[in-house]
C-alpha cells in the first residue's frame, strides 16, 4: 500500500500542468496559385553571351496553408499559435540542379505565429506581446507585414519571394492605450547567423541584427477623422571580423539605420481620403575600401523618402462602386554610390544619400517591385476600380517610374544598376543610357469574384515596358499573371 501511494505522488508530480482554456479559435486559410511571367531580366542577353541572363520564363502552380490557433487563458491572458506551409506543386521531387541542390520550396510546416499576449499587465493601459508576431505600421512604407519584398526568404525564396506570406518575426510589442494616443514600443530579431551565439567571430557571417523602434498614433477629434502617427524605427547590423582578409580586419562600424518620420491620413470632404508620409535615414552604412586593401569603413546616411496618396469614392453610379486613385513616391538615390569613401581607413569624404528600404511592403505583387529596389525612383500612380457584377471587383493601375540619380555601367561604377529577380537566384547588371532617366511605366489589371463569402478568386495580369534608361540589350516587355482561389475557415 506504501509503495502505491508513493508511486501515485511520483505520477501526480510528474504530470504537467496546463492552464485553464477559456476559448479556443481555430482559423486558417488556403491559397492555391498559378503564375506565369516572362522577361523579367527585359530580354537582357549579357554582353559577350548568347544565352539570356536572368529569368526569361516561368510556369508554376504554389499553394500556400496556413492554420492559426487562439486561446483566451485566464482573464487578460491569450495564446497565438500558427503554422504555414508553401510549396511549388510536388517541388519535394524537384532540384535546382543534377538533385545536387534542392529546393527550399519543399513540404516541411514552419512556425508562423507563436506569441503570448498579457493585457492590463503590471498597469491597466499596458499590453505585452511577447514572441512570434507581426510587425505592420501605418501604409508599410517603413515597417511592413515582412522584409524586403524582392528579399525575402522562406519556401517560395527560390521561385517568388514576393509571394510569401511568412512574415512575422520573433520579437516583443509594448502598447499603451491612452485613447486617442496609443503608443507602440517594439523590438525584433531581424536576423541572426549561429555564429553570432556560439562566439565564433572569426567569421564574415556572424552579424545579428535588430529592429527597434515606436510609432505614436493619435486620432484627432476633428469632423475628418484625422489620424496623425510619429515614428522612429532602426536598425544595428552588427560589426565583426572581415574573415576574407589577411589578416582578418575588424570593419570600422557596425552598419545602423535610424528612420524617423510622420505620415497623417484624413477625409476633407465626404468619401475622399487624402494620406501623406516623410521620412528620413540617419545612421551609418558599411564602404568598402579599395585604398585600404577591401576593408569596410563607416559613411554617415542622409536619406529621404515621400508619399502622398489619394482614394476618391466617385458620387455616381453608386451601385457599381466606381474608385478612382493616385499616388506619388520619391525616395532618394545617390549619384556616386559605390565610391563615397576616402583613401584613409576608417573615414568618409561624402555621405550616402541612397534609400534603404528597410521593412517595407509597398507594391507587392507589382513587377517593378520584384525587379528593381524602392530606391533612387520617383513613382507615379493612378487607378480606378468598379464593381460591374454583384460579388466581382475590377481594377487597373498604371505606374510610371523615373530615377532620381543616372544610373551608370558595370559592378564597379559609381550607380550601378540591379535588376533583383524574384526567385532569388540570379541578378541582372544590364547596360544603361547614361543620360536615361526613364524607367519605365507598368499597367496592372485586376479582377477579384467572392463567390461565396468564404471562397474567392483572383486574376491580376501585369506588363512592365522599359525605358529609355535601358539600352537595345534589355528592352522587352515584361510579362506576369497570377490566377488563384482562396479559402479561409
Amino acid at each position: 500500500m506504501k509503495k502505491l501511494l508513493v508511486a501515485a505522488i511520483m505520477v501526480v508530480l510528474a504530470t504537467p500542468a496546463f492552464a485553464a482554456i477559456q476559448n479556443v479559435k481555430v482559423s486558417g486559410d488556403i491559397t492555391t496559385s498559378y503564375l506565369t511571367d516572362s522577361n523579367l531580366d527585359l530580354g537582357y542577353n549579357g554582353l559577350a553571351s548568347a544565352g539570356p541572363v536572368g529569368m526569361t520564363k516561368q510556369n508554376v502552380f504554389l499553394t500556400q496553408t496556413r492554420l492559426r490557433v487562439d486561446a483566451d487563458l485566464s482573464d487578460n491572458v491569450s495564446t497565438t499559435v500558427g503554422l504555414i506551409n508553401e510549396r511549388a506543386w510536388n517541388a519535394e521531387n524537384a532540384s535546382i540542379d543534377s538533385g545536387t541542390t534542392n529546393y527550399n520550396n519543399d513540404t516541411n510546416v514552419q512556425l508562423y505565429l507563436a506569441s503570448l499576449t498579457l493585457r492590463e499587465f503590471l498597469y491597466s493601459p499596458l499590453t505585452l506581446t511577447i514572441g512570434r508576431q507581426v510587425f505592420n505600421y501605418g501604409n508599410g512604407l517603413i515597417l511592413g507585414d515582412g522584409g524586403a519584398i524582392n528579399s525575402a526568404g522562406g519556401n517560395l525564396a527560390d521561385i517568388y519571394s514576393d509571394l510569401t506570406e511568412a512574415t512575422a518575426y520573433d520579437g516583443v510589442t509594448a502598447t499603451l492605450d491612452y485613447k486617442p494616443l496609443t503608443i507602440s514600443l517594439i523590438y525584433f530579431k531581424n536576423g541572426q547567423n549561429l555564429t553570432s551565439i556560439d562566439g565564433n567571430y572569426v567569421s564574415n557571417n556572424h552579424q545579428s541584427s535588430d529592429v527597434f523602434g515606436y510609432n505614436l498614433n493619435y486620432q484627432l477629434s476633428d469632423p475628418w477623422s484625422t489620424v496623425v502617427e510619429q515614428y522612429t524605427f532602426a536598425r544595428v547590423n552588427g560589426g565583426g571580423y572581415d574573415a576574407s582578409l589577411t589578416p582578418a580586419l575588424p570593419s570600422s562600424k557596425a552598419d545602423t539605420l535610424y528612420v524617423p518620420g510622420l505620415r497623417a491620413s484624413t477625409n476633407p470632404i465626404k468619401n475622399l481620403n487624402l494620406q501623406g508620409e516623410v521620412a528620413w535615414e540617419l545612421g551609418n552604412i558599411e564602404v568598402a575600401n579599395p585604398g585600404t586593401a577591401a576593408q569596410q569603413e563607416g559613411e554617415h546616411r542622409s536619406a529621404m523618402a515621400a508619399q502622398f496618396l489619394a482614394t476618391y469614392s466617385l458620387p455616381v453610379l453608386e451601385k457599381y462602386k466606381p474608385t478612382v486613385n493616385a499616388g506619388y513616391t520619391y525616395v532618394s538615390g545617390d549619384k556616386n554610390g559605390n565610391s563615397n569613401y576616402q583613401t584613409q581607413s576608417n573615414s568618409s569624404a561624402k555621405t550616402y544619400t541612397a534609400w534603404d528600404e528597410f521593412n517595407t511592403i509597398q507594391g507587392a505583387g507589382t513587377i517593378y517591385r520584384a525587379i528593381f529596389p524602392l530606391s533612387n525612383e520617383s513613382i507615379v500612380s493612378a487607378g480606378a476600380s468598379v464593381s460591374p457584377l454583384e460579388d466581382v471587383t475590377a481594377g487597373v493601375t498604371w505606374s510610371g517610374l523615373w530615377a532620381i540619380d543616372p544610373y551608370t555601367n558595370g559592378a564597379t561604377s559609381e550607380n550601378p544598376l540591379t535588376l533583383i529577380q524574384p526567385n532569388g537566384s540570379t541578378a541582372v547588371s544590364p547596360q544603361v543610357n547614361h543620360n536615361g532617366y526613364w524607367l519605365g511605366n507598368e499597367t496592372d489589371i485586376n479582377l477579384t469574384y467572392n463567390y461565396t463569402e468564404d471562397v474567392t478568386f483572383g486574376l491580376s495580369m501585369g506588363w512592365f515596358v522599359p525605358g529609355d534608361v535601358f539600352t537595345a540589350n534589355n528592352h522587352d516587355t515584361a510579362s506576369q499573371a497570377i490566377a488563384n482561389v482562396g479559402v479561409k475557415f
